[in-house]
């Protein structure tokens, strides 16, 4: 159950990972999901809807002064019930020249057409606070 699903944002965060964001990336990961998506940066945050709003979002990210290079992800743990995947990560990388990892665990589903929908994202802001605090 969830085979297809799971292989889908295993791609999608595979596709995320990189010594750079850019365009052509952002587009590629967009690829993978439905046009009228939710992209919530913490899961509590109002989404960022549709493929437009999304780019946005994450160009914005990719181009600021604080945005995050050698983008890493390692799925510790992928599970998934029906058009829901959940998984269980461990991401790092760089902002503003400083190293950080952060434990993720995100909620994803899926259209009936295999596209991600939803994507939200749980984590302590506080794990990340303390690692800058601390360089």
């Amino acid at each position: 159950m969830g085979v297809e699903e799971e292989a889908t944002v295993r791609a999608f965060l595979a596709e995320l990972e990189s010594e750079q964001w850019d365009l052509a990336l952002i587009d590629r990961a967009l690829s993978r999901m439905a046009e009228n998506a939710r992209y919530h940066i913490f899961a509590w945050d109002d989404p960022f809807v549709g493929h437009d709003a999304i780019r946005a979002e994450l160009l914005r990210e990719a181009s600021s002064p604080s945005n995050h290079r050698d983008v890493r992800i390692d799925i510790v743990a992928v599970a998934s019930a029906g058009q829901i995947v959940f998984t269980e990560r461990v991401d790092s990388g760089t902002v503003r020249g400083k190293p950080y990892t952060v434990h993720v665990v995100g909620v994803f589903e899926m259209d009936a057409a295999g596209k991600i929908a939803v994507w939200r994202d749980y984590l302590d802001s506080r794990e990340l606070s303390v690692q800058f605090e601390q360089t």
